[in-house]
């Protein structure tokens, strides 16, 4: 290695130490939080289980995370939950001093393993990016409130209390306010020195100084060491060593039936962790300008927990400000994590050492910071990105944890969650877009006469296009919309009006989408409008047959398989309707239309040969060569082409009046797709060789020959030009 890569890697080193000594203060301040009072006996083995946590999971991060220098910490945004359940389980534990420790150790290692549990399980089903769907008003006031809670608690450290009554109560007290305005103004300093440094070295110093400070008082004073722990501004630690290893000692001692019993807490600090931890890998995803695997972190982090559960640490993770830092210090060396990690392992081994000369007030100082800081960034600093009513969802989830607690805030907070979810994707469209019979046809080619039809009252038939989930939060916004397309109906219906729904783009439908249907159906019935569902996919069609959704004739519903069978059923009893059900169609009515009453048109159907086809009768070819022409009297023919592995699709339908083959007569006699019967039909044929004669020899025959075969390709352009765009 150079010189420059030896001091590169030097001073990435010692950067990294930095950083450890800040965790060191961290874990400290953690570790204090959860073993004042009665448990203060723990608190040597709580930072070293800390420490202890916060190295592991580094390494486990620099070996398999995607960022190489990835650095973690024990996490601050659940600790404040997490502390008081755990003095609460301890005070209730049934032996002595040390069953009490053991407990305490098992709550925190419980809410660590559980978390592992949760992050192993949501990145194992690939749902990273689906947690992440919490509305961030609501994260925000989860972390905010947790931001609250810290500062709080380093001031009931500091004045003795276990209450926001007790604590407002005791700073009338002289002596309590003096005990808080060190921790106030080391906050206040560690604020500077972070704004003003932007990093971990003023915040280090800060510290060391505070420290010294202290230490000059107490000795100048002539108060010394034992005085100082006396007067409650040192802990007195002496019950145990604060071995590494020792809590493994404590699991014979725990009183499980009271770590069951602050269970609702345990299930609140995962949920905040898994928020946590997200919102810590999009932080670091942000700064590194990188998109990574969030579902395999998530696996690698919470593999990690597990095992720091199981020893009794803090849930752990990788914390996005160090670790953006370490990016742009060393984006791809590894000294500097493993400087991290080896300074948290020494502090394991001196953790009682530390915890006993650090002076109280450092420790609720750096709670205070903590706590204010993750006030500052997630209720001060998201008021300028949020709009109000967002912002007043973190301010109304912050009041919830000051008034009633945390638990009823992060009940509070999932229900405006599920709430702002509900009402967001209410406000998406559910009609796509909406057309009518006029615009758009089915694919059954009909003969001019119908077509007359269509096109003047077409606009009875309206065809809405929905989208999404219809769910209780849209069912009334489509309902709403649904009326308009019913009243438009009705108003070009002449007394029958028609609406078909289209449900190809529909995700899903709940019991309230079921109901609005079934209303809807009689509605429209009693309307003169019938209501047609179409293309349902198959899950959406279960929902709908466990609902029992009548389909009888008095509903008012109709259900289709496709939007073009529904539409066509639509089609044909409007024409019903205004012409007759009976009606036949007339091969000499329809050339007389597309002849423009040309006087020659018995003469032409003369010369034409009536076929009978039964069913399935193969009339034309896809690929041969013919020139006849045909006109359907009666029955129904298909249009059919070949597609990928020789599957058969049918294009278009043919009612009778359609001519057909026409397109191979002005196309080298090619034919393009097979047409055959779908009912038993009748069909007048013009051979090819009768057509060159009339060509050759009759031209003022050929001219009405021309002329019907032109206004019967327009009519199939027109109709597949509107296909198309409506597809």
């Amino acid at each position: 290695m150079s010189d420059g890569g030896w001091k590169a890697g030097i001073k990435e080193a010692l950067f990294g130490a930095v950083l450890g000594i800040d965790a060191i203060g961290l874990c400290v301040a953690l570790a204090t939080l959860c073993f004042a009072g009665p448990l203060v006996a723990g608190l040597g083995m709580a930072t070293a289980a800390f420490l202890a946590s916060s190295a592991f999971l580094a390494l486990v991060l620099m070996r398999f995370s995607a960022f190489a220098n990835a650095l973690a910490t024990t996490q601050d945004t659940s600790i404040a939950i997490l502390a008081p359940a755990a003095a609460v389980a301890a005070a209730g534990a049934v032996g002595g001093e040390a069953a009490k420790i053991a407990t305490a150790f098992a709550v925190i290692g419980s809410a660590a393993f559980l978390s592992g549990l949760a992050f192993v399980g949501v990145g194992w089903l690939g749902l990273g990016r689906v947690v992440r769907l919490v509305p961030y008003p609501v994260a925000a006031g989860f972390l905010a409130s947790s931001g609250w809670l810290l500062v709080l608690s380093a001031f009931m450290i500091l004045t003795h209390t276990n209450s926001l009554q007790d604590l407002v109560s005791s700073l009338t007290d002289g002596q309590a306010i003096a005990a808080t305005l060190p921790a106030i103004g080391l906050a206040l300093g560690l604020i500077a020195a972070v704004h003003f440094k932007g990093g971990s070295t003023g915040f280090v110093l800060v510290i060391l100084l505070a420290i010294a400070v202290f230490y000059a008082v107490v000795s100048l004073s002539g108060m010394g060491i034992v005085g100082a722990q006396n007067a409650g501004l040192l802990q007195k630690i002496t019950a145990y060593d604060g071995s590494a290893l020792q809590p493994l000692s404590l699991y014979s001692q725990i009183d499980w039936s009271r770590v069951l019993s602050v269970a609702p807490v345990l299930a609140a600090v995962v949920v905040i962790n898994l928020i946590g931890v997200l919102l810590n890998i999009s932080g670091v995803e942000l700064a590194a300008r990188r998109d990574i695997d969030v579902n395999r972190e998530l696996r690698v982090t919470g593999l990690a927990n597990l095992v720091v559960g199981a020893y009794g640490g803090a849930t752990s993770f990788m914390t996005s400000g160090s670790t953006a830092v370490a990016q742009k210090v060393a984006p791809a060396s590894r000294s500097l994590t493993l400087s991290y990690a080896l300074v948290g392992i020494i502090g394991c081994f001196f953790a009682t050492q530390i915890v006993s000369y650090v002076p109280v007030f450092v420790a609720a100082g750096l709670l205070i910071f903590i706590g204010l800081s993750m006030l500052a960034d997630w209720l001060v600093a998201t008021r300028q990105k949020l709009v109000l009513q967002d912002w007043l969802i973190i301010v109304g989830i912050l009041a919830v944890t000051i008034v009633v607690g945390i638990l009823p805030a992060i009940a509070f907070g999932l229900g405006l969650a599920i709430l702002s979810f509900a009402v967001g994707y209410a406000r998406l469209p559910v009609i796509r877009f909406a057309t009518n019979g006029t615009a758009r046809r089915s694919s059954l080619d009909r003969p001019p006469e119908e077509d007359v039809v269509l096109t003047k009252s077409g606009g009875s038939i309206r065809i809405v296009h929905l989208q999404g989930f219809l769910f209780f939060g849209s069912v009334e916004r489509l309902i709403d919309g649904l009326r308009n397309a019913m009243d438009a109906s009705r108003e070009t219906s002449e007394g029958r009006g028609a609406l078909i729904l289209d449900f190809a783009a529909v995700t899903g439908l709940d019991s309230a989408g079921c109901a609005a249907l079934g209303k809807l159906g009689y509605v429209a019935h009693n309307s003169g409008v019938g209501v047609h569902l179409a293309a349902m996919p198959d899950d959406v069609m279960q929902t709908v047959k466990r609902w029992q959704l009548d389909f009888s004739d008095a509903s008012g519903l109709h259900l289709w398989p496709s939007v073009d069978a529904a539409l066509e059923a639509c089609e044909t009893a409007l024409i019903n309707h205004q012409l007759g059900p009976d009606r036949q169609v007339s091969v000499r009515t329809l050339f007389q239309t597309l002849g423009g009453g040309h006087t020659r048109t018995d003469e032409l159907l003369g010369l034409m040969e009536p076929v009978e086809l039964a069913a399935g009768d193969l009339l034309i070819k896809q690929g041969t060569r013919s020139g006849d022409i045909y006109v359907l009297e009666s029955g129904r023919l298909a249009v059919l082409i070949t597609g990928l592995h020789g599957k058969q699709i049918r294009i278009r339908s043919l009612a009778p009046g359609s001519v057909v083959g026409e397109v191979a007569h002005y196309r080298d006699r090619l034919r393009s797709a097979d047409v055959t019967a779908e009912t038993p039909s009748r069909v007048y044929r013009l051979s090819e060789s009768v057509f060159d004669r009339i060509e050759k020899k009759d031209r003022d025959m050929a001219a009405l020959v021309h002329s019907i075969l032109a206004h019967a390709l327009a009519e199939k352009v027109v109709q597949t030009t509107r296909l198309v765009s409506h597809a």
